[in-house]
């Protein structure tokens, strides 16, 4: 059923959907089942009316049928494809203005007609110097309604050509699963091996080889190395042509012919819709097409793209889907990867790149309901739109003058030199063999075969090229660096000479030159963005930290403002450093330019809470997660969001559907260990874990998040176990030897009833107590790693009533805990209430880390008399100018834009009677720098802890008795108080905060364990 009322509307939509390419037959089949939702009928407009041989294929008006009935649309959508230019490439059933009339034509015939013109996302082929844009071309790109292409260098392009930049969005073919369905797909796939005799269980890779795709490597060379890693990796390949139009079908006879038993020829496929099943139920693509990448990402597949010639189109794309580490630079490669992409799960798009075609269909059909912008210029006046465009592609392509300066190439020869083809490349030069003898360090030969080439051709640029690489690679960077620019000075006008030039310069440690040769051809040349970022990947570590990087990318800024890859480098090196404003900035000027990759979008999602509040910041992620983002990391952000903003049930929901598509991953679990779910829930999930853990191969990251919720349910013995195995980890190692002490120092947990007990408030009576101790759990609940039910091995000797509390919003109890009252304040009389009912005495308050801020920050406002804080916070902001920025980004997320609202230091000094103990690790430098915000408050202990390399000064604390040495004194009603006995000597450089180093306790065994009750 139509999403809107009212009469259907038509629209035509223009390409070359007349040739036998899968690629662009996709287009109005995809556009049709969008669109078609909306009410929009699309039809099909090619040069030509020709058939194709699919089945399923739309047949097309031609542009002379379309020119007559133009009246009877409602709408022009042009692309995609790579039609936007003016070139003739002499095709014989194709007019030499066939490809500007499915753009500008169609555009000239919309604006007549006042109808609406789209762009669906075409991709732009670049033109010479395009000088002063001619005014047709600048109304035709003013004409667009809804303006967009498929990559940033055709935005670049068509911004420099038309005067106007469009929008970047993915290609629409990205939505192909809209119209055949995975699991459809998946069942065709397994019909058609079935008929081509392929087992179920053996390794399939859909295989797409285009002839330009193998350079100089003929087809018995490239067949037989195909059969050898077909053998090695024990697969099959189904052979496919994607391109027929391109001969790929006769391609695919002679691999056959050649390849032998493990290839499958499927060259005469009736329908589109069974190359893409088989790509999509393939356990791998492996090929040279555009459009076979992007199915594969449409439904997952894992993939390697031969990018032989590198066109700009496969990493723009690649980088917009998050596979631009799928491409590989010649079959060499790919053929050696079959073994680890058959390996690979599958990889789901980002959740963003559904979302923009959904955007991308609904401002279409919005258009074609409401009609076009009014008042457009006409394109050609009142000339006949063919002749008038005949005319202007004339002028536009008539081939400049040559270059007045003296030695420098022309316009036309500039082109060549940047795309790498000169009459010299017509050679036998197989550059993937030179780059795997380079790499492989087999040198000698290597040389060997490059200066047979150069003997014979001493200016063919690519043999030049290896030549320095080899040198580089030699280990002669020098000779390389002065061999890189006398190329540049020959070569002046290719970015890629520019790059290798500025790489050896950089990797000489030579950074001035590096930086000057950037500067050089940075706003010359106009680098592409594939070369502009190798550029920036081997400049910017060379110039020193993340401070001189960023400078020097604010610099690089002001001669290219809009430039994305600047845009977006500047914010992720602005997001280590901490500087939030700056990376936030950066990246809503790069998402003006168009979709920000994946890995950008991933820092602006985790720096939503800084752009926005919690709770439109899991409104945000929940529409990434309905648009199909179910990715682990999206799912595990929005539970967190979502538990920030109180939105409980979508929290657990969101972190249950992790657990449930990622159960081998590690963020699932280190979410679950700061989500609080029922015990009973708890233990459901625990033994589905605990079978993954038996069954699966899983990293130490997954077992150390598996060892911490082992602890929480109470199973010690299988969390010893695999502590145990990570106890030599050098990354997770001390985490989890410091928790094996701790451990053995509770003993087995026998805790109170009350402690267990589901709830985020649990109050635990103890009779003749001498006060309260009120636990402020921390994000894992209970203090640092250990969980409530092992800290009530030691609280239970106390003569204190406990009141255990954990934050289910996990705000460090900014926001209160429900289950007390709707805020903080409310929060804070809830707990002088408890304190009075359970008799009075005194009061202690204990957290760890950011809990311990929270500790504090209760304890002076209900009149504690004395607060332990685990290496915790007095303020959030920074106390020392040492303090290294980075360390703010997570305290702005907790405590706003001003952490040093948030300084507890003032209340602190003026409540004398409440005492801070502050425990830290004697020899972790970060946390020491942090207490000295308490070097001038009398009321204030810094307990060193010798030997504590790490924050999580509350392990050892547990387990050499120091906690329970300050809880007693703690407690103590007697007149000596617990800073007399707990006071040391002041730490250098103090005037009043005492510093005290713990001696470890004798006898700290649990006194308890051996007469305990279960419960």
């Amino acid at each position: 059923m139509p999403l809107t009322s009212g009469p259907r509307r038509r629209i035509a939509i223009f390409g070359t959907f007349d040739v036998e390419n899968y690629g662009d037959l996709l287009f109005p089949l995809v556009a049709g089942q969008c669109l078609g939702r909306f009410g929009v009928d699309v039809v099909p407009v090619s040069p030509t009316s020709d058939r194709v041989c699919y089945t399923d294929a739309i047949p097309p008006l031609s542009l002379a049928e379309f020119a007559r009935t133009a009246s009877g649309f409602d709408g022009v959508l042009i692309g995609g494809g790579n039609i936007i230019h003016v070139r003739d490439f002499g095709l014989p059933a194709y007019d030499a203005i066939a490809y500007p009339m499915l753009w500008a034509g169609a555009t000239a015939h919309a604006v007549r007609h006042a109808i609406p013109v789209m762009w669906n996302a075409p991709g732009v082929l670049p033109l010479r110097d395009p000088g002063t844009p001619p005014g047709w071309l600048t109304r035709v790109a003013q004409a667009a309604d809804h303006f967009t292409v498929r990559d940033t260098h055709s935005a670049h392009v068509m911004g420099q050509w038309s005067g106007r930049r469009p929008d970047v969005m993915p290609d629409s073919v990205l939505d192909l699963a809209r119209l055949w369905p995975r699991d459809m797909m998946l069942d065709r796939c397994r019909a058609l091996r079935d008929d081509m005799g392929i087992g179920k269980d053996t390794p399939v890779i859909a295989l797409h080889v285009k002839r330009r795709s193998l350079g100089t490597m003929d087809v018995a060379a490239f067949s037989a190395a195909l059969a050898l890693a077909l053998e090695d990796a024990g697969a099959v390949a189904i052979l496919l042509a994607i391109g027929r139009c391109h001969d790929d079908h006769t391609l695919v006879r002679e691999i056959h012919a050649a390849a032998g038993a493990r290839t499958v020829p499927f060259e005469d496929a009736d329908a589109l819709q069974d190359i893409a099943a088989v790509i999509a139920g393939s356990d791998a693509y492996v090929g040279a097409s555009l459009h076979g990448h992007i199915t594969a990402a449409a439904y997952g597949t894992p993939a390697r793209v031969v990018t032989v010639p590198a066109l700009h189109k496969f990493i723009g794309q690649a980088q917009l889907m998050d596979r631009a580490d799928e491409l590989v630079p010649d079959w060499a490669t790919a053929l050696t990867d079959f073994r680890t992409v058959l390996s690979e799960p599958l990889r789901p798009l980002p959740a963003e790149v559904g979302t923009r075609l959904s955007r991308h269909w609904s401002a279409a059909a919005a258009l074609v309901q409401n009609g076009a912008a009014p008042n457009k210029a006409m394109i050609f006046g009142d000339a006949p739109i063919e002749d008038a465009l005949r005319r202007a592609v004339q002028d536009q392509t008539t081939p400049p003058r040559p270059s007045r300066r003296s030695g420098r190439a022309t316009n036309d020869t500039r082109k060549t030199r940047r795309s790498g083809m000169t009459q010299d490349t017509l050679t036998d030069w197989d550059s993937a063999k030179i780059n795997g003898l380079i790499s492989s360090g087999e040198h000698d030969s290597a040389t060997t075969q490059i200066d047979a080439v150069l003997e014979q051709r001493p200016s063919f640029l690519p043999a030049r090229l290896a030549q320095i690489r080899l040198r580089m690679a030699a280990g002669d960077r020098a000779e390389a660096s002065e061999m890189s620019l006398e190329l540049a000075d020959e070569v002046p006008d290719n970015p890629w000479v520019w790059l290798l030039a500025m790489q050896a310069h950089a990797a000489t440690g030579d950074v001035e030159t590096a930086k000057a040769i950037f500067d050089d051809g940075f706003d010359r040349l106009s680098p592409p963005d594939q070369v502009l970022s190798a550029a920036l990947s081997a400049l910017l570590p060379v110039l020193g930290g993340t401070k001189e990087q960023i400078a020097f990318l604010q610099e690089a800024l002001k001669t290219r403002p809009d430039d994305q890859t600047l845009q977006i480098r500047l914010a992720t090196r602005a997001h280590l450093a901490g500087d939030v404003k700056l990376s936030l900035d950066m990246l809503t000027k790069a998402e003006a330019q168009g979709p920000l990759p994946a890995f950008a979008q991933r820092v602006r999602t985790q720096l939503l809470p800084h752009l926005t509040s919690m709770d439109e910041a899991a409104d945000e992620l929940a529409r990434q997660v309905d648009a199909g983002g179910e990715d682990a990391e999206t799912l595990c952000r929005l539970c967190r969001y979502a538990a920030a903003a109180g939105r409980f049930e979508q929290s657990q929901t969101a972190l249950l559907r992790a657990l449930d598509l990622h159960p081998l991953e590690w963020r699932p679990l280190y979410r679950l260990n700061r989500i609080f779910l029922p015990a009973a829930q708890d233990a459901e999930i625990f033994a589905k874990l605990d079978t993954l853990r038996l069954e699966a191969d899983t990293d130490r990251n997954w077992r150390l998040q598996f060892a911490f919720f082992a602890l929480r349910v109470g199973e010690t013995a299988i969390a010893q176990d695999v502590l145990q195995t990570l106890s030599d980890d050098p990354v997770v190692g001390p985490t989890a030897r410091d928790l094996l002490a701790a451990v053995k120092a509770t003993g087995e947990p026998h805790p109170r009833p009350e402690v267990i007990a589901d709830g985020d408030v649990r109050v635990v009576r103890k009779n003749g107590a001498q006060g309260t101790i009120v636990v402020f759990g921390n994000f894992l609940g209970g203090i640092s790693y250990v969980p409530d039910r092992y800290l009530d091995n030691l609280l239970a000797d106390l003569p204190a009533n406990v009141i255990y509390m954990r934050d289910p919003h996990g705000r460090v109890y900014l926001n209160g805990i429900p289950q007390l009252g709707p805020d903080e304040a409310a929060m804070q009389q809830a707990l002088r209430d408890r304190l009075a009912d359970l008799g009075g005495g005194r009061v202690v308050t204990m957290g760890s880390s950011a809990s311990g801020y929270a500790a504090l920050r209760a304890g002076l406002a209900i009149g504690a008399d004395a607060v332990i804080s685990l290496a915790g916070l007095i303020t959030p902001g920074r106390g020392d100018e040492q303090d290294p920025l980075h360390n703010r980004m997570g305290m702005e997320e907790l405590f706003g834009r001003d952490p040093e609202a948030m300084d507890l230091r003032p209340a602190l000094a003026a409540k004398k009677a409440t005492h801070l103990t502050l425990v830290i690790g004697a020899e972790y430098e970060p946390d020491i720098g942090r207490s000295r915000v308490a070097k001038d408050l009398d009321n204030a202990t810094v307990h060193l802890m010798p030997g504590v390399t790490t924050h999580h000064s509350a392990i050892p604390a547990i387990a050499d008795g120091t906690l329970v040495q300050l809880l007693t004194a703690a407690l103590d009603p007697s007149p000596t108080s617990a800073e007399s006995k707990t006071a040391g000597s002041k730490s250098a450089g103090s005037k009043s905060a005492k510093t005290k180093t713990a001696k470890t306790p004798r006898g700290t065994k649990n006194r308890r364990s051996s007469k305990r009750r279960k419960s």
